[in-house]
């Protein structure tokens, strides 16, 4: 792996607390009932799994491709082979990219990839000098 940056918001993560806390506070009242609690456990189970795989997104370049994923990676993922980029460009400011696919959380800039085929992909980073080295470096046209 050449770069990895996880990128996540402090405001999208205490927005997303709240269902988590509401979820708890039912699984404690079903506990204390004794009703239902397979149910409730189960379906806190799957709201964390969802809060934290939506929490942040995690931009990883290897040699051959872009892999872009959610925290966990199991629900959100993009996968670009370098050899589909046309080009690329990096912009300032999270939400200057158009690309039908984006994936995006408030950074200091934005990563937009123009494919040969298909639609083109966009996300965020707060590290945009280092992306550009990276994707430079193997070959990706600016």
């Amino acid at each position: 792996m050449l770069y990895e940056e996880t990128l996540y918001s402090r405001w999208i993560i205490v927005l997303l607390i709240s269902p988590l806390v509401a979820m708890a506070t039912g699984l404690y009242l079903s506990v204390s009932h004794g009703e239902g609690v397979e149910i409730m456990a189960i379906a806190m189970g799957l709201t964390v799994a969802v809060v934290l795989e939506v929490m942040a997104i995690r931009i990883r370049i290897y040699e051959d491709r872009i892999l872009i994923t959610g925290y966990l990676g199991f629900m959100i993922r993009k996968t670009v082979r370098l050899g589909e980029i046309e080009w690329f460009a990096v912009r300032d400011g999270w939400t200057s990219c158009p690309a039908k696919i984006h994936f995006t959380l408030p950074g200091k800039a934005c990563v937009y990839l123009k494919r040969r085929k298909g639609r083109d992909v966009s996300f965020s980073t707060n590290r945009p000098e280092e992306i550009k080295e990276v994707l430079t470096s193997l070959g990706v046209p600016l």
